[in-house]
């Protein structure tokens, strides 16, 4: 992925959210459970979104991207802290370049949260033994589609997606 077709201020159109749980082979979890569920993509979700919108995610050339809430929002969200909010508080950070994803990394994670190497493949944004997250941008059809993987207790799973348009 290119950074170039990133580039821009994007506002949000639509999302969806799901939950599941970690499959069992017999009496033990799916080994690649965790790694599979951090690397999903949004794939049939996006054709599930609601609207919704009140979220601009902004990309500089530099990689740096910056948050605005610009109205109130209903939909799932994890914070920069890795906690599930009943409210959107948008944060900034970084994207990293990887393989053919683009990952949002959060600037002013707590030390004891900070991503280590990890044997996913994805480039972490939270990471704090309880709870892991996985948050990468792909473009589709020309909108920026934001799909968050979250782990939490190497078992319980949600993954939320929230489609952009240019503006």
């Amino acid at each position: 992925m290119e950074l170039t077709s990133l580039v821009g201020s994007w506002v949000l159109i639509g999302s969806v959210a799901i939950n599941s749980e970690v499959a069992f082979i017999g009496e033990d979890t799916d080994p690649n459970g965790v790694g599979n569920w951090l690397n999903g993509r949004a794939g049939e979700l996006v054709g599930q979104i609601k609207t919704v919108n009140g979220l601009t995610l902004t990309i500089a050339d530099n990689g740096a991207f910056t948050e605005v809430k610009t109205g109130k929002l209903s939909i799932t969200w994890y914070d920069q802290e890795g906690v599930l909010e009943s409210e959107v508080e948008p944060f900034n950070g970084t994207l990293v370049l990887k393989g053919e994803g683009a990952f949002l990394v959060a600037e002013a994670i707590p030390n004891w949260a900070q991503p280590t190497a990890n044997d996913y493949g994805v480039a972490l944004r939270y990471d704090d033994g309880d709870t892991i997250i996985a948050e990468w941008l792909e473009c589709i059809d020309n909108r920026l589609v934001r799909t968050v993987n979250v782990v939490t207790d190497e078992l319980y799973l949600d993954r939320i997606v929230m489609v952009y348009q240019k503006s």
